[in-house]
C-alpha cells in the first residue's frame, strides 16, 4: 500500500481530464490554474505573494458553480474564485447527493465543497459546515448568507476523540488549520492557532434538530482523519452515510482502513482521482480522496 504525496502537477492534470466541458471561458480559467499548479514553488510563491490577499465576496467565474458567491482572498483560495475546485469531488456530490438528505462537510474551508452539497439537497435537504478556523468559518457563514441559503449551517468548530469538547492549539497553513505543516509536499505553517474541537457523537445530538439522520459526509481535515472518524464512530455504524475522505500525510492507511472497517464500511476505497498506480487497486495516495461504501 502506497503512502506517498502525489505532486500538484499529476492532480492538476487528471483534473482537466476529468473537469467539465462547458465553453471558452472554463478552458481559459482552467488553463490558469494549472499554470499556478506547474510554476516552481519559489516562484509560485512568491507570485502568490503578489495576488490580493483582502477578504471579499467574489462570483464563482466557471464550472458548475459559476456565478455563485464566495468569500475569500485571491491568495488564499484562487482555484475556489476561478471554480475549478477538485472537479472530481463535485462531481461525486453531484452524482451522491439527493435532494432532502442531510450531508456533513468537515473541514469546509470557505464552503465550496459545501456549495454543491446544497445544490443537490435542495431546499428541503440540509448541510452542516465544519470549519475550525474561526476567520474561515467567518467567510464560509457570509458566503451562504449571500447566496441566501440557509440551509447549510456553519459550525464554528472542529471535530475529534476528545471525551466532549476541548481547547487543542494547532497550526495554520492559508485559511486552514493542520494537524502537521506537511501540505502538497512543503513546509507552509503560518501560525498557532487556539481551536475548539468536539467528538461529533457527542455534538450532533444538540445541534441536529430533529431530524437526527445522516445521509453523506465528506472528510479533509489535513491530517486529522483517525481523530474525527474514532469521534463519529456511533454515527457511521448507526446511519451508514456515504462517505469520501481525503487521506493526507502521517496518517496510517491500516489504522484508518481498520477503523472504518470497524465501522461497518469495505476497506476498499474507491480513488474518486484515477492516477497512475491505482488503475486496478487504491494505493491510499496523500491529498487524495476515496470513497467508502457500507457493508
Amino acid at each position: 500500500m502506497a503512502n506517498k504525496y502525489v505532486n500538484a502537477e499529476a492532480l492538476a492534470e487528471q483534473n482537466q481530464a476529468i473537469g467539465w466541458q462547458s465553453g471558452f471561458s472554463e478552458v481559459v480559467f482552467k488553463g490558469m490554474d494549472l499554470f499556478v499548479r506547474k510554476t516552481g514553488r519559489g516562484l509560485k510563491s512568491r507570485l502568490r505573494m503578489m495576488v490580493p490577499r483582502q477578504l471579499k465576496k467574489h462570483r464563482i467565474l466557471a464550472g458548475p458553480l459559476r456565478g455563485s458567491w464566495l468569500v475569500t482572498s485571491w491568495q488564499h483560495y484562487h482555484t475556489g474564485i476561478l471554480g475549478t475546485v477538485e472537479p472530481g469531488l463535485i462531481t461525486w456530490i453531484k452524482k451522491t447527493a439527493l435532494p432532502g438528505e442531510t450531508w456533513l462537510d468537515i473541514g469546509a474551508n470557505y464552503g465550496y465543497t459545501a456549495l454543491a452539497m446544497r445544490r443537490q439537497v435542495g431546499s428541503e435537504g440540509r448541510v452542516f459546515a465544519f470549519e475550525p478556523k474561526l476567520s474561515t468559518c467567518g467567510c464560509l457563514s457570509q458566503t451562504m448568507l449571500l447566496n441566501q441559503l440557509p440551509q447549510v449551517t456553519a459550525v464554528p468548530m472542529g471535530l475529534g476523540s476528545a471525551e466532549t469538547l476541548e481547547i487543542i492549539q494547532l497550526t495554520t497553513v492559508g485559511g486552514m488549520v493542520a494537524k502537521n505543516t506537511k501540505v502538497g509536499g512543503t513546509a507552509v505553517a503560518e501560525s498557532i492557532e487556539s481551536i475548539t474541537v468536539a467528538r461529533l457523537d457527542w455534538l450532533w445530538p444538540q445541534i441536529c434538530g430533529s431530524r437526527p439522520n445522516v445521509d453523506g459526509v465528506k472528510i479533509d481535515v489535513q491530517g486529522m482523519e483517525l481523530d474525527v472518524l474514532q469521534g463519529m464512530k456511533g454515527i457511521l455504524r448507526t446511519f451508514k452515510p456515504k462517505l469520501v475522505v481525503e487521506v493526507h500525510n502521517g496518517v496510517d492507511r491500516n489504522d484508518l482502513l481498520d477503523l472504518l472497517e470497524e465501522c461497518g464500511y469495505s476497506r476498499r476505497g474507491k480513488p474518486i482521482y484515477t492516477v497512475p498506480g491505482e488503475e486496478t487497486e487504491p494505493q491510499y495516495f496523500d491529498n487524495l480522496s476515496y470513497a467508502f461504501t457500507a457493508r
